[in-house]
């Protein structure tokens, strides 16, 4: 896929960390190579990535094209700029990848849907960003909020329908493959749960808040990244993984001094019962004046 966002391979960052800057593709998403190949351009590749990722005086947007500016897509040019090392030349095809988002081409059937940044219909939006802190794999039935009825959408203008379309499509298959995950794992029958138990498995997808989104943009599928203006609230996803360690840390202490009580007590008990054993045995030793001989009769010591 053609990615047009990578302009380091046209200013200094290519002049920088490869020979042939000439010869900078600005490749990514899908890379189809034979193993053999890969295989021997993979430490390149490796070494080129460190080297980008290193060279954070170069991490300006305007420089790189990274909307975060933190090296973020170092891989990339890692790839790019090991390519041009070795000469390598590309064949782009524009019917693999494309963003959600993007509008699609006419009567393409896309394989790959790369959701690499925020995509918006409507006043529904998805980030994958805001998502980093939440655990929806361990959660039983938690999912990410739905995208909206595709019967909801303004068909006047083609272009932004199919756009629509396609996120609709994207967030649909992220959701089917969260149920058919947590399926395996036997999950219970949501059906079946009560509410305090459903309230806990679904609360990740019940506590985002969602702000109205103000603005538009259309972008074909190889545009670079989009910038939309909105507004939105990171996913409040309660955890009480900590709580509950804390509550077996605390039984754990407890159990752990009781025992060592036990132990003590144990110990102490032992040793005094031992101690009246020995006086007592000293006691008789000293009230006999000596030992009886083979006939019964006293001897003295």
């Amino acid at each position: 896929m053609h990615v047009s966002y990578l302009i380091g391979c046209d200013n200094e960052l290519a002049q920088l960390h490869t020979r042939h800057p000439e010869a900078c593709d600005k490749v990514g998403g899908v890379i189809i190579m034979h193993i053999d190949d890969l295989r021997k351009f993979a430490l390149l590749w490796l070494h080129k990535t460190e080297e980008v990722r290193a060279d954070k005086a170069h991490y300006a947007r305007n420089i790189t094209g990274d909307i975060y500016e933190s090296g973020w897509i170092s891989e990339m040019y890692g790839y790019s700029f090991g390519a041009a090392e070795l000469n390598l030349r590309h064949g782009i095809n524009r019917e693999i990848l494309i963003y959600p988002g993007y509008v699609p081409e006419p009567g393409v059937k896309y394989r790959v849907f790369h959701y690499g940044l925020e995509f918006v219909v409507g006043n529904w939006s998805f980030d994958k960003a805001n998502w980093r802190d939440s655990d929806l794999v361990n959660k039983c039935w938690a999912k990410f909020p739905d995208p909206p009825d595709p019967s909801t959408l303004d068909a006047s203008d083609d272009d932004i329908l199919q756009r629509d379309l396609l996120s609709i499509e994207c967030a649909k298959k992220l959701n089917e493959a969260l149920y058919l995950y947590h399926k395996r794992r036997n999950c219970p029958d949501p059906n079946s749960l009560s509410k305090s138990a459903w309230d806990t498995a679904t609360e990740a997808t019940m506590s985002r808040k969602f702000g109205r989104f103000e603005g538009s943009y259309v972008a074909r599928s190889d545009h670079g990244p989009m910038n939309i203006s909105k507004q939105s609230s990171l996913p409040v996803v309660t955890d009480r993984a900590f709580s509950s360690f804390r509550f077996w840390l605390v039984g754990l202490w407890a159990f752990s001094v009781l025992g060592f009580l036990a132990v003590m007590l144990v110990v102490f008990l032992g040793r005094r019962g031992r101690g009246r054993k020995t006086k007592n045995y000293k006691s008789k030793r000293r009230s006999y004046p000596g030992t009886l001989d083979s006939n019964g009769h006293d001897r003295d010591m």
